[in-house]
């Protein structure tokens, strides 16, 4: 359940999501594409329980420039997917492990989340949102960081669980209650070098950087791992939903500056 104080301060307050997420990457097989079907159903139940409205865009096939796309919009949700291509981040793909990857996708999220950024539209990324926030803001990705701790099979295919250690002081850390926690997760990249602006907010005990936040006042947070994923705890999904719904409920500022067009290849 959400938190009772956020629904009844909030429950005249509406929020209306724009989810974006490429849940049908050309090149996927049939078994990711349902997979990603489902994981994104856990988020957009999460928003409803949360008492907020939500639109999904296929970020594969959007046409909708920008602006216009998040014109009345007060929060962003960035789905996890496929890999982000390398030269979204200045790289040549080193490794032979990447999947989905799917360079529309990729351009069209990334402006969305640098004009969210220019307009302090309040944004929650997931796994792969998570890696986009990062390039957005600069940074870059480990191509490949192998299987175990953060992932099942050298596909990528099966959730593992694991400890994240949370940073004392940070806004995930008010979220959750606990200095320690066990995630759901599948991914077998990760961030890097950390764009400007943001800072790690949870690690694993292998170091890989599990979860980051913007330092400027406005809400952005991306999670490494999947909290939608069903067979992590609901709690955790939604008191994650639900601080970013109540940044949401209370967006009201103007969106006056249209950010210039950056290719993931310039």
């Amino acid at each position: 359940m959400m938190p009772e104080t956020d629904a009844s301060t909030n429950k005249n307050l509406l929020a209306k999501i724009l989810v974006i997420g490429s849940l049908a990457p050309p090149d996927a097989g049939e078994w990711l594409k349902k997979s990603l079907r489902e994981l994104s159903e856990g988020v957009f139940s999460s928003i409803h329980r949360g008492g907020a409205e939500y639109i999904f865009v296929e970020a594969s096939t959007a046409n909708t420039p920008v602006k216009e796309l998040l014109g009345g919009i007060s929060g962003l949700v960035v789905l996890g997917g496929g890999d982000a291509d390398p030269a979204c981040y200045g790289q040549a793909p080193d490794v032979d492990t990447m999947y989905a990857i799917n360079p529309r996708a990729d351009q069209f999220e990334l402006g969305l989340i640098r004009q969210g950024r220019s307009d302090d539209l309040p944004i929650l990324g997931i796994c792969r949102g998570m890696q986009l926030i990062n390039i957005a803001f600069g940074g870059e990705l480990i191509q490949d960081i192998g299987t175990g701790l953060h992932c099942g099979t050298v596909d990528n295919s099966v959730m593992v669980s694991h400890p994240v250690t949370l940073t004392p002081g940070s806004r995930l850390r008010s979220i959750y209650p606990q200095s320690e926690m066990t995630i759901r997760s599948a991914h077998h990249q990760a961030a890097s070098r950390v764009g400007d602006g943001l800072t790690v907010v949870a690690q694993a005990a292998d170091g890989v950087v599990e979860a980051i936040e913007a330092n400027e006042e406005h809400w952005i947070v991306g999670v490494q791992w999947h909290p939608e994923d069903p067979m992590a705890p609901q709690h955790d999904l939604d008191v994650l939903m639900s601080a970013f719904l109540n940044a949401a409920r209370h967006y009201d500022k103007p969106r006056l500056k249209t950010i210039e067009h950056q290719s993931c290849t310039a």
